[in-house]
């Protein structure tokens, strides 16, 4: 059966201060990718001006989040994700289709395209700033595969905001473990404070051991990785099959992160990249 490859242009809208845009995207065929182009008056807009004019990308597939981040947290993803996998790009231009650059292995990407043969709504909400600089546009674009299939795994990006209104260790164990799923990834920000380590326990043992920053940053730029200043990167993804975390029978996933200066106005936050609904061919190659 043909797999065309298509590019689809669907909506522009303005973007002004405080409003909330919402694209509906065309639910059809199997999209690899939807494709954000902010622009300022037919021009690219930099990537400055997009940080401090986007507040928050939210992508629901099915009335399920997918994403639903800061626009800068998710900048700051892709850029954590190195040379390796995140190749030059033009700075007005993102992407939502995040595994296409976790896994290094071209065939992986096919397993997290989102097939619409089950998709009923596929709605796209970008949130603006209460200041709006340099950005005047966004067009929402889709890469397409001639194809009909079905979504079954997708690569999910949320946010969980966190209080810490001290110095000392933030135990968090309420991120969501879903049996079928499996993290690939999180980052804690410092909120403007300084995190000298981190620990993270599996149902009861350390899978990363407190270990400091600078050490946490040098396991994941050897897993191709590259470290961003502000984040303390819980990094279980190496780019390969294995390279995740299955909660199937996990009781308990505990994220301990410590902070030697509090972050600014008590408040950080832990995003989470994982797998909905974790391919067999992840699962088993992480359990073996």
């Amino acid at each position: 059966m043909s797999q065309v490859k298509y590019i689809n242009v669907h909506e522009s809208k303005p973007v002004s201060a405080g409003n909330i845009l919402t694209f509906n995207i065309p639910a059809y065929k199997t999209i690899d990718d939807i494709i954000l182009t902010f622009t300022n008056s037919g021009a690219a807009a930099t990537d400055a001006n997009i940080r401090s004019s986007i507040e928050k990308i939210s992508l629901n597939i099915n009335g399920e989040q997918a994403i639903n981040t800061p626009l800068p947290t998710l900048l700051d993803i892709y850029k954590f994700l190195g040379q390796e996998v995140w190749q030059t790009k033009p700075a007005n231009v993102i992407s939502l289709n995040i595994a296409r650059l976790i896994f290094k292995n071209p065939a992986m990407e096919k397993l997290f395209a989102i097939g619409c043969r089950n998709v009923q709504t596929l709605q796209l909400q970008i949130y603006c700033g209460g200041t709006v600089t340099g950005v005047t546009d966004v067009q929402v674009s889709t890469s397409r595969r001639n194809f009909e299939s079905d979504t079954v795994s997708y690569v999910k990006i949320i946010n969980y905001p966190q209080t810490m209104a001290s110095t000392g260790i933030s135990t968090i164990d309420t991120l969501p473990r879903d049996t079928n799923d499996a993290y690939l990834l999180v980052l804690a920000s410092n909120g403007g404070g300084v995190i000298s380590e981190g620990e993270a326990v599996l149902n009861g043992a350390s899978i990363m051991q407190p270990i400091m920053q600078n050490t946490a940053d040098y396991v994941a730029s050897a897993r191709g990785h590259q470290p961003v200043t502000g984040y303390f990167p819980y990094d279980f993804c190496d780019g390969s099959q294995s390279g995740a975390v299955p909660m199937a029978g996990v009781t308990e996933l505990r994220f301990k992160t410590t902070f030697t200066t509090a972050p600014t106005g008590g408040v950080y936050n832990l995003v989470a990249v994982t797998i909905k609904n974790v391919p067999d061919l992840i699962k088993n190659a992480a359990l073996a």
